[in-house]
């Protein structure tokens, strides 16, 4: 017979509680074993959701693609990047809008803390960051998103079924788009240049990501710009 009441008990008393507040406890009794217990125990499971969302999402854009095609996945990004832009950015973007902001009053400062605080808080992401006269270089190596799909997903991954100027003239993997649509594509669309310009993985590599911001959008390449088939707005 199942007992049902030391079940109940269990799952009160132990798996229904939050590690935080476990880690809290053991923090107040200073039992260093169990803080790190904890600790690990966090963030497996941390790691453990992040991935099931990551591939929930690829496993979204396969219908989507399915009965959207390519044109479909684009559009679905630009409504997502146009809709979830992070409030840092969102007054400069209602600025512009209005006629009121330029490109220079961009808020670079605050945007870098923005990216480096979100992806090593949502993706749990290690992040190497570069810098030279003209330009800021971010890399993921790996990116655990994106990268992660691409690398331990291979057989999953959902891909363009066509080049585009929007793919890199190759084809790349749909959950991809979330990021070079928001920052790149879309970004020079709307707002006139490429915040980002990106190197994303290919499916079967190691899922490395490269993104690189001109501190003068001014200075980005004219090669750039040809090489997309995009003429220069700024």
């Amino acid at each position: 017979m199942i007992n049902f009441d030391e079940i109940i008990k269990e799952v009160i008393n132990e798996q229904s509680k939050r590690t935080i507040d476990k880690i809290d406890k053991a923090i107040e009794e200073k039992d260093i074993k169990k803080i790190k217990e904890l600790h690990k125990e966090n963030v497996d499971g941390k790691k453990g959701f992040h991935d099931f969302a990551v591939r929930w999402v690829n496993l979204t854009l396969k219908y989507l693609h399915k009965y959207g095609g390519d044109q479909g996945v684009l559009e679905c990004m630009q409504e997502y990047a146009q809709t979830f832009y992070p409030p840092v950015v969102r007054e400069w973007i209602e600025g512009y809008e209005k006629g009121n902001l330029k490109p220079e009053d961009f808020p670079f400062e605050d945007f870098m803390r923005n990216r480096a605080t979100l992806w090593q808080m949502v993706h749990d992401n290690l992040q190497k960051w570069y810098q030279d006269e003209e330009k800021i270089t971010f890399v993921l190596d790996p990116c655990n998103s994106g990268g992660f799909l691409v690398s331990e997903c291979a057989n999953e991954v959902v891909k363009t079924d066509k080049a585009h100027n929007w793919t890199y003239d190759r084809k790349i993997q749909c959950y991809c788009l979330n990021c070079t649509t928001m920052w790149e594509f879309g970004w020079y669309e709307w707002y006139g240049w490429p915040l980002f310009i990106m190197d994303v993985p290919e499916v079967g590599s190691e899922g490395k990501c490269t993104m690189v911001m001109y501190k003068d959008p001014a200075n980005i390449p004219d090669e750039y710009y040809e090489k997309r088939g995009l003429t220069r707005k700024i």
